[in-house]
């Protein structure tokens, strides 16, 4: 099973997706593996540019379509975690949101610039990362508010949501 879980940054993906593999091998005799995308960009050096007005790397689409396809074709149980995840294909997708207020709390503790959050803020409001998942992946993307919620009890709701799906 190929999970995606995918939103703005900030919107709690990394701690919910380990969260939820902890739910998942429980029920499960196999591991789960997760693929933090971000990171794996950086190590294998899966970009093509550096944006210094974003202070941030361009991404390789092609590059990462190879490595995740490799990464999906040895690991038969993957939940793949990125801002970038809704591009590449799962069995379900969950968009992580997060209201406008918590989430500019979140990037102000990374200690993002004012113009990093801001940008990011404005793709929340339009629905960004949503709009795109729902084009591509259409009724297997289900949303999660992590709005005031733990990371884990935010996994537990990914569960029922994907349990009342099947």
């Amino acid at each position: 099973m190929i999970i995606i879980i995918t939103g703005t940054p900030g919107t709690g993906k990394t701690k919910v997706s380990v969260e939820l593999v902890k739910l998942l091998d429980k029920n499960k005799a196999g591991k789960f593996k997760i693929l933090h995308l971000n990171n794996e960009i950086l190590r294998h050096n899966l970009w093509s540019s550096i944006d210094k007005k974003r202070n941030s790397k361009n991404v390789d689409m092609k590059k990462l379509s190879k490595f995740v396809s490799a990464e999906t074709t040895k690991n038969p149980d993957i939940l793949i975690e990125s801002h970038l995840a809704h591009y590449f294909k799962g069995d379900v997708v969950f968009v992580m949101r997060a209201g406008i207020n918590e989430l500019r709390k979140r990037m102000k503790k990374r200690g993002w610039s004012k113009a990093k959050i801001e940008e990011n803020l404005e793709a929340e409001r339009l629905n960004l990362i949503l709009g795109e998942a729902l084009d591509i992946h259409g009724k297997k993307v289900v949303e999660i508010d992590t709005t005031g919620k733990s990371p884990k009890s935010a996994a537990i709701r990914m569960v029922k949501q994907f349990n009342r799906s099947q």
